[in-house]
């Protein structure tokens, strides 16, 4: 396992799943972690911990939460984008347009706030930062009644490549990381999800029925080896986490 002990990052979408799995095993590591959901995550408020209540969606509130974690913990050296909804799911011409906007204010604007709020203050403070991108195997791979999924993931990939492209001479390194499947909540209403609605339902059974996901401590240690270990890192943004 690669040394992170003392590195400071921030999650968002950190109150369950993903998000509060990769956050207990940065805890667990020695890492500083800032956290932070639209319901308040499950951490201690600490020396070691920063966690706050807020909506990716209001560029101010993660711009304040930003530059709180550097004035408790002095720095930020991994951003993780992982806040992000699954619904509407449906055909497109079934989705509720006021549920399809909500979709994608956060799961691309949330994901440009952070983004953005991370590369200026890697541009204040100089040195290095990664930036890594919850993405999808929906963003590569349409799914029918996923529009609003697919799109969101898609352009969260593009996303990443355009800051990459940006930032190369600034010293940050972007992943748009497609973790994998893992059995969380989403994972759940996923399942039940009418044929009509989403005709790939039974793949998403089967997978649970043979209980074949991978865990958020596999995926948090796959990240840490990207981001920090010489030996794994990668020169292209998209990545893939295999399943363990």
């Amino acid at each position: 396992m690669v040394d992170a002990a003392g590195r400071v990052a921030v999650i968002t979408g950190a109150s369950r799943g993903l998000g509060a799995g990769m956050a207990h095993f940065f805890l667990r590591h020695g890492m500083r972690i800032a956290v932070c959901a639209r319901t308040q995550p499950s951490f201690d408020d600490d020396h070691r911990s920063l966690v706050r209540a807020l909506d990716v969606t209001d560029h101010t509130a993660v711009a304040s939460f930003c530059a709180e974690t550097v004035e408790r913990f002095g720095r930020i050296d991994l951003w993780i984008n992982n806040a992000g909804l699954l619904a509407p799911i449906g055909p497109l011409r079934e989705n509720d347009a006021a549920d399809f906007a909500r979709h994608i204010a956060v799961n691309v604007v949330g994901t440009f706030h952070g983004s953005q709020a991370f590369i200026r203050h890697l541009h204040d403070r100089g040195g290095e930062g990664i930036l890594i991108n919850i993405s999808s195997g929906a963003a590569r791979n349409a799914y029918a009644g996923w529009s609003a999924y697919c799109s969101g993931k898609a352009a969260v990939d593009r996303m990443s490549e355009s800051i990459a492209l940006e930032e190369t001479d600034h010293g940050l390194r972007v992943y748009a990381v497609a973790p994998g499947v893992i059995d969380t909540e989403m994972q759940s209403m996923i399942r039940q999800c009418d044929p009509s609605k989403f005709p790939q339902v039974q793949k998403f059974v089967d997978l649970k029925d043979k209980e074949n996901f991978s865990t958020p401590e596999f995926v948090a240690e796959g990240i840490l080896r990207l981001c920090f270990d010489p030996a794994y890192r990668r020169d292209d943004v998209l990545v893939s986490l295999p399943r363990p």
